[in-house]
């Protein structure tokens, strides 16, 4: 273990009499991690402007991020950033109209592939990252028949509810994958007869590493497929592994794989929600103690059923975190986090 990047957001101070989450957070951030030192830094902290967000009370968060050659690719809930973080310095952006609730970006055969929470789809962007190529649903029918093309969708505060609300996308054997909230499961969208069913709660993030395809629950789960299957494989219960003792975990999102096998994984302070959607899960959490735990990253070894170390990253002002990353780019360039 050694440093990693954070991307997430720092909760507004109103949220808690608001509730409303597309309106929760006053500043996307960027902060390092360092698990050696245990210190934590916030390494950018940004709001989108004005033409590009809502007018009232926008949510600025940085959702699942990914390394693009020696930058990264940070998205907000309307634009992609391309940052040097060499330099600390936004290179420059890129937004449409059709970008809406934002949950991941990766440059997929050299152009970006975003996920648009807000319309349950992939937005294509062509190769000079200019217009859109492509657009495809994750609900298998057309985005068209819910949403209009005319639309400025950055400057709705929400599209929900949401019929699929996709978070993650990877490619596995060239094929494009989406994992979907509601259904519990990783759509193909370049065959979509072909689902993984993945757990009974909602699913987020996930990540490739030795050999297998590994997603985060968010109730606090971790599932595993292996090469070739259209299953899991194995599962494994956080709360189990680490004692918890009925304590909520919070919200399990981010998730890597370190070079020595251990999984690290994000969790957000539990809050409130008035989301029906979402009551399921979080009713049983919420009610399991008087003082949800903080938000922070915990290292796991799944395999040895142990959990290793945690670190509180609050002080950061991170109130939530929503991917995990090395602060150094893979070897290869471009990060395609199941291929």
């Amino acid at each position: 273990m050694a440093r990693y990047f954070l991307t997430g957001g720092q909760q507004r101070p109103s949220t808690l009499l608001r509730r409303d989450e597309w309106h929760a957070y006053g500043n996307a951030l960027l902060v390092e991690l360092d698990t050696v030192s245990g210190q934590a830094r916030t390494v950018l902290a940004y709001q989108s402007p004005p033409g590009r967000r809502p007018a009232e009370a926008p949510n600025h968060v940085f959702k699942a991020a990914s390394w693009d050659g020696e930058h990264l690719l940070l998205c907000t809930q309307t634009e992609i950033l391309v940052f040097d973080p060499r330099e600390a310095r936004v290179l420059r952006t890129v937004s449409h109209p059709w970008l809406n609730d934002v949950h991941h970006v990766v440059r997929h055969e050299g152009r970006l592939h975003v996920v648009s929470t807000g319309l349950d789809a992939l937005v294509v962007f062509d190769d000079d990252d200019d217009g859109v190529a492509e657009v495809i649903s994750a609900t298998g029918r057309s985005p068209w028949e819910r949403f209009e093309r005319e639309t400025d969708y950055r400057l709705v505060p929400t599209t929900k509810p949401h019929r699929c609300h996709p978070n993650y996308f990877f490619v596995r054997d060239g094929l494009r994958w989406l994992t979907r909230f509601e259904q519990r499961d990783a759509l193909c969208l370049d065959a979509p007869e072909r689902a993984i069913p993945l757990a009974d709660d909602p699913v987020h993030d996930g990540e490739h590493a030795a050999g297998r395809l590994w997603f985060t629950v968010v109730s606090g789960e971790v599932v595993a497929v292996d090469p070739g299957a259209d299953e899991v494989g194995s599962r494994y219960d956080l709360d189990a592994i680490g004692a918890e003792d009925g304590h909520p975990l919070g919200w399990c999102r981010g998730i890597h794989r370190d070079a020595d096998g251990l999984t690290l994984l994000a969790f957000s302070r539990l809050r409130p929600t008035r989301l029906k959607q979402n009551l399921s899960w979080l009713r049983g959490p919420l009610g399991k103690a008087p003082e949800p735990r903080p938000t922070r990253v915990a290292a796991y070894d799944l395999e040895g059923g142990r959990k290793v170390r945690e670190w509180v990253v609050e002080d950061t002002g991170l109130s939530s975190i929503f991917s995990i990353l090395p602060a150094e780019p893979p070897l290869g360039g471009s990060e395609e986090r199941a291929t």
